[in-house]
């Protein structure tokens, strides 16, 4: 993870104590079950508040009874007896499933489950929330993991404080009257669901809940931004000027993926190949498939340059051919954010020299940003700024290019500004007249 800080375990900060508990140990035993439990499928994730006593949807619901429930989390593809294990990207970017971040991991329980349809429930009250350290807004990676140890693939979760509610609630407020507020009813699995002869069989309690706001700014490691210049090979170079009239010839100038090219020539190959002017195009696309690492850095190179970052899975045609008719292999230097920042923050990079200004998010899948310069030089002071999608911003940070430094910043802050102070005297006093 190149430059990406180690975790710790360590007290958290800014929400509260995590509370971590003890993460159960897997028994040295060999397991008898070494299957990976199921992907979890994110029904819903919402942070609320809960409405005051006499509220009413408009128009009013059906009867229901208040509950205290200011977070719940509904999961399918739940395996049995499995537990869920969470990461808070929000405290810390870089953490990951690994015994280096096991300090990190924390568990939530089920409120619910659902035989039938494998849906699990999780609901936390206002103290448990606290307790847990979770905050309207925060950002996780979740898994489960079986009696075993075995641990599914990890989702992103996004704790949202507002987008689900579709209602109008009428909300008696303090000195009489009401007020209206957004929200919306919220359905609350509790207890075993769908198992047939259970003496205590699950309910579903409802509540109504109004949207909550989520003021906790996002946090920057700096240790995870770095910027490199990156130069295309002669080779890459040579390849990339060939794809264009190949793809064009055959295929097509389009951002099709490698699967969509293989298949393609396998089906087409042998009959494209016997006429001349196709034989060339053919054989370079076909040795193209066979480099999966040539294509993936085509790809990478492209689309980071035209700002839609790595890892697309295609090469970017307009960005190639618009670089391929360059005499010379292209460079571009970007500023990286590797797991640097919690996914959907907003970055703003600002080259204080030029006035230049580069913006994007960070991504949920790779938890990467890379954001391409035009111009910059040895010495130009960087400052960047970032905002979640809630409007909360981060503490500025600031560095100057060296491409000198190892990850391209030199130890000078630019926001390190000294500025003398003046004040402003008022005029005297006219003198009384003589």
């Amino acid at each position: 993870m190149g430059n990406t800080i180690q975790c710790v375990s360590r007290p958290y900060v800014g929400q509260g104590a995590r509370n971590l508990g003890d993460i159960k140990q897997v028994s040295d035993k060999k397991p008898s079950d070494v299957t990976s439990p199921a992907t979890p499928e994110l029904r819903r994730a919402w942070a609320f508040e809960l409405a005051a006593d006499g509220s009413n949807l408009v128009p009013p619901p059906p009867a229901g009874r208040p509950g205290k429930d200011p977070l719940v989390i509904e999961l399918g593809e739940i395996e049995v007896g499995t537990r869920i294990e969470l990461i808070s990207l929000s405290d810390n970017p870089a953490a990951e499933f690994t015994d280096t971040c096991k300090g990190e991991i924390f568990e939530l329980p089920l409120s619910g489950y659902n035989v039938q349809q494998r849906v699990g429930t999780i609901a936390l009250n206002e103290d448990q929330m606290k307790e847990k350290g979770i905050a309207p807004g925060e950002r996780f990676m979740l898994r489960q993991v079986d009696k075993d140890g075995n641990a599914s693939e990890a989702i992103h979760v996004h704790l949202d404080p507002n987008g689900w509610a579709n209602q109008n609630i009428q909300e008696p407020v303090q000195g009489g009257g009401t007020q209206n507020v957004r929200g919306a009813n919220i359905d609350i699995a509790v207890g075993v669901h769908g198992l047939q002869g259970n003496p205590n069989p699950g309910t579903t309690e409802r509540i109504l809940g109004k949207a909550t706001t989520d003021t906790t700014a996002p946090k920057l490691l700096e240790s995870n931004v770095s910027v490199k210049t990156d130069t295309m090979t002669k080779k890459e170079f040579e390849a990339l000027k060939a794809f264009i009239p190949a793809m064009t010839t055959l295929i097509g100038g389009a951002n099709y993926e490698f699967s969509h090219i293989e298949q393609t020539l396998k089906s087409k190959a042998a009959g494209w190949i016997s006429i001349p002017q196709y034989k060339p195009h053919v054989e370079f696309l076909q040795a193209l498939v066979k480099d999966p690492a040539l294509f993936r850095r085509l790809s990478d190179f492209t689309n980071t340059r035209a700002g839609n970052g790595p890892g697309q899975g295609y090469v970017e045609f307009n960005m190639a051919n618009q670089l391929a008719q360059g005499a010379e292999p292209p460079s571009m230097t970007t500023v990286n954010f590797d797991k640097a920042l919690e996914p959907g923050v907003r970055v703003t990079v600002q080259n204080s020299r030029t006035g230049e200004s580069l913006r994007g998010t960070q991504a949920t899948n790779g938890r990467a940003l890379s954001l391409v310069l035009n111009d910059v030089k040895n010495g130009d002071p960087l400052i960047v700024t970032y905002t979640d999608a809630h409007g909360n911003a981060g503490a500025p940070y600031g560095f100057n290019f060296s491409d000198a430094a190892k990850d391209g910043k030199a130890k000078t802050n630019p926001l390190d500004i000294r500025l003398g102070g003046f004040a402003l005297k008022p005029k005297p006093a006219p003198s009384p007249a003589s």
